[in-house]
C-alpha cells in the first residue's frame, strides 16, 4: 500500500472514531469554548500518582469553579463530568449520590468501629479519623444508612505542632498515612455512594490561644490564613479528588479574606452569638460571597446561657446554669448547656440552611435524657423534610 493511500486510510479510520466518540457522548459535549485553553495539567504529588486538577482556582485557563462542571484539560476540547488528557482517554468524575434531607449527627460518637449508645438515633457522625479505623467506620455508616463527615487530620492539635506553633510537615506525615491504595479505594466509593459527605482539613485554625485557652492554639496570630487553610485542602484534594474539604471556624473570623479552595466552612453557634436567624444570615452571606457551601454546628454542653461571671470568680458558684433557663453547668466555667428547646429551635434553623449539620459533643447523660432525646429527633424530623445539598464550591 502506498504512502497516500494509507494516509488517506488513517484520515478514514479517525473520522470514524470521532463520530463514534460524538455519538456515545453526545450529552456529555459542549460545543462552546474557549480557543487557546492552555495545555493539560497533570500534576505528580507526593505518593507518586498523577492528579488531574478541576478547579479554575489552581487553572486560571478553565472556565468554571464547579466541581463535575465543564473543564478545558486539553487543547480544542470540552466535556462536562469528565476530563480528557492528552492521550484521549476518558475519566469520569462520578457525582455524589444524593438522598433526601440534611444529615445531623454529633461529635465523638465512635466507640472504635461501633457507636456509643443513642447516637443510633441521628443520621451522621463527625469527628476524628485513623487510617486503621476509617475503612471499617465507612463500613459501619453503610450497614446503618449513615453519612460520615471525616477529620484525617483531627485529634489533639499537639500532633501538629512543633514549639508550640503549627507544623506543615507534621500534618502532611498525618494526611500521607491515608494515602493506601485501598483508603482511596474506600474513600471513592464511599463518596460516590453518598456516605462521605466531608473532610475537615482543620479545626479552628485562627484559635491563637489566650488564658485558659491555650492547648488550642495554633501559634501566634497570624500563624493560619486561609490562603494556608486553602494549601491544606488542596493538598487532601490531590489524594481523595471527589471528596469535598472543609475547615471548622465561626464564618466572622477573617471575613476580610477568601477561601479559593476548600469545599465547605462549618461554623458553630452558641447563645452568646446572638440571634439564630442573625447568625444563619450572617454565614450564608459570606458563603454566598466566597462560593463555598455551609455547614452548621451547635455547642450543646457548652453553648447555652452563660452563667454571670462575678469580678474574680473564675469556677461555678452555687446557683449557675439554673435548670430553668440552661441544660446545667458545661464542661468549663461559666459555660452551661443548653436546654433541649435551645437545641431544638438552633438545630432546626441551623441545620435547614447547611449542607449537614452536627453538635459538639456526644455525651453520654446529655443524649441519655428523654427531653434531649426528644429535642434530637424534631430536628431530625425537620431536617429530613429539606432538600439535600453536597458540600462543595459553586
Amino acid at each position: 500500500m502506498n504512502t497516500t493511500r494509507f494516509t488517506l486510510l488513517l484520515i478514514a479510520l479517525a473520522g470514524c472514531s470521532q463520530s463514534t466518540e460524538r455519538t456515545e457522548r453526545a450529552d456529555r459535549l459542549i460545543n462552546t469554548f474557549e480557543p487557546g485553553a492552555g495545555p493539560v495539567l497533570v500534576r505528580n504529588v507526593a505518593g507518586g500518582f498523577p492528579v488531574l486538577h478541576y478547579r479554575s482556582d489552581t487553572l486560571t485557563w478553565t472556565d468554571t469553579t464547579s466541581r463535575g462542571d465543564t473543564s478545558f484539560l486539553s487543547r480544542g476540547r470540552a466535556i462536562t463530568t469528565v476530563a480528557v488528557v492528552t492521550d484521549s482517554q476518558w475519566i469520569a468524575v462520578t457525582l455524589p449520590v444524593l438522598s433526601t434531607g440534611v444529615p445531623f449527627g454529633l461529635f465523638g460518637v465512635w466507640d472504635g468501629t461501633e457507636l456509643q449508645p443513642g447516637a443510633e438515633l441521628l443520621t451522621m457522625t463527625y469527628g476524628s479519623e485513623t487510617p486503621a479505623t476509617l475503612l471499617a467506620r465507612i463500613a459501619t455508616a453503610r450497614r446503618l444508612g449513615l453519612k460520615l463527615v471525616i477529620a484525617m487530620t483531627g485529634a489533639a492539635r499537639a500532633n501538629y505542632l512543633t514549639s508550640g506553633v503549627f507544623d506543615m510537615t507534621k500534618w502532611k506525615a498525618r494526611m500521607n498515612s491515608f494515602n493506601t491504595p485501598a483508603i482511596r479505594s474506600a474513600v471513592a466509593a464511599a463518596v460516590s455512594e453518598g456516605i462521605l459527605i466531608g473532610n475537615s482539613v482543620m479545626d479552628e485554625p485562627f484559635n491563637d490561644g489566650g488564658p485558659g485557652n491555650e492547648g488550642n492554639s495554633w501559634g501566634p496570630a497570624g500563624t493560619m490564613t486561609k490562603a494556608r487553610v486553602d494549601s491544606l485542602c488542596g493538598y487532601a484534594r490531590a489524594m481523595f479528588p471527589t471528596l469535598p474539604q472543609g475547615v471548622f471556624h465561626d464564618y466572622r473570623l477573617a471575613g476580610d479574606s477568601a477561601y479559593r479552595v476548600c469545599d465547605f466552612i462549618t461554623s458553630q453557634y452558641r447563645i452568646a452569638k446572638g440571634s439564630l436567624t442573625d447568625y444563619r444570615d450572617g454565614a450564608l452571606a459570606l458563603c454566598r460571597r466566597d462560593r463555598h457551601a455551609c455547614s452548621f454546628a451547635i455547642n450543646i454542653l457548652d453553648g447555652g446561657i452563660p452563667a454571670k461571671r462575678s469580678p474574680g470568680q473564675s469556677n461555678y458558684a452555687v446557683g449557675d446554669c439554673p435548670l430553668s433557663t440552661t441544660g446545667g453547668r458545661g464542661t468549663y466555667f461559666p459555660n452551661c448547656r443548653m436546654t433541649a428547646q435551645q437545641v431544638r429551635d438552633a438545630g432546626r434553623i441551623l441545620g435547614s440552611a447547611g449542607c449537614f449539620l452536627t453538635a459538639w459533643r456526644y455525651d453520654s447523660a446529655f443524649v441519655s435524657s428523654p427531653d434531649n432525646q426528644q429535642a434530637f429527633r424534631d430536628v431530625l424530623t425537620t431536617l429530613a423534610a429539606r432538600p439535600a445539598a453536597v458540600c462543595i464550591r459553586t
